[in-house]
């Protein structure tokens, strides 16, 4: 054997080597939340005080105000309702159930902090993201509290967007990823949108996190700050 093809065979059994010890440092978690098994056109909403529920490597954080019926933090739903703004609405993905046709999906409500928290340092790699019904109906028609994005000619540069922040294993900020649930900023009116669609949204600048933080925020304050959420992927790291 050369001394070329000897250098070669070596350089890549190393590869390999370092390939197999890297793979037996993580584990790949997938939270589709298809195990849950509820009846059909239900939700779980923290009403039983729980606070939380877990599924994979990751633990979704709940607060539920019974002197309002209300919650803040994550819900799990199959509801399936993209036609009517009503108190059901609230529970439902606007693309009509979860993504990839699945049935399951999380719902998230902003009063207070939103939060994902792991039991081990998790490096997430994508998650999908879309609109509820009830935000999405308010936002095209202005419905409740909300402005119709766009105003009477469509002219108004209104936004609506979630921020992901990833928090390190010592409370470190890892990074941030910003998407645009609605967008009406466009020079060309005919470009706004609403997003009505589950969107696949790269994570892997975040890093290895312990948590992660969602914030919403829009350019009208009566905007309904709902969103869905599937298919969070990560690498679980030991």
């Amino acid at each position: 054997m050369s001394l070329i093809k000897s250098f070669s065979f070596i350089i890549l059994a190393i590869m390999f080597l370092i390939g197999c010890a890297d793979e037996d440092t993580f584990k790949t978690d997938i939270s589709d939340f298809e195990d849950f098994e509820m009846e059909e056109q239900t939700y779980w909403n923290g009403s039983d005080g729980s606070g939380q529920f877990a599924y994979g490597n990751k633990i979704f954080r709940n607060t539920f105000y019974p002197d309002w019926n209300t919650w803040s933090g994550f819900a799990y739903s199959n509801v399936i309702n993209y036609l009517y703004y009503n108190e059901q609405a609230k529970y439902a993905a606007f693309p009509s159930g979860g993504a990839d046709e699945s049935e399951n999906y999380v719902v998230a409500h902003q009063f207070e902090k939103i939060v994902i928290d792991f039991e081990k340092g998790e490096e997430p790699r994508f998650i999908q993201l879309t609109n509820t019904t009830y935000t999405a109906l308010a936002i095209k028609y202005g419905y409740g509290y909300a402005k119709k994005f766009g105003g009477r000619d469509g002219s108004d540069p209104d936004w609506f967007k979630l921020t992901l922040t990833g928090i390190g294993l010592v409370e470190e900020i890892t990074g941030t990823v910003d998407f645009f649930l609605a967008d009406f900023r466009f020079d060309d009116d005919s470009e706004d949108y609403v997003v009505n669609k589950w969107e696949f949204v790269d994570l892997t600048d975040l890093g290895i996190v312990k948590r992660l933080e969602f914030e919403l925020s829009s350019s009208d304050a009566g905007t309904p700050l709902y969103f869905c959420l599937d298919n969070l992927k990560g690498r679980i790291h030991y």
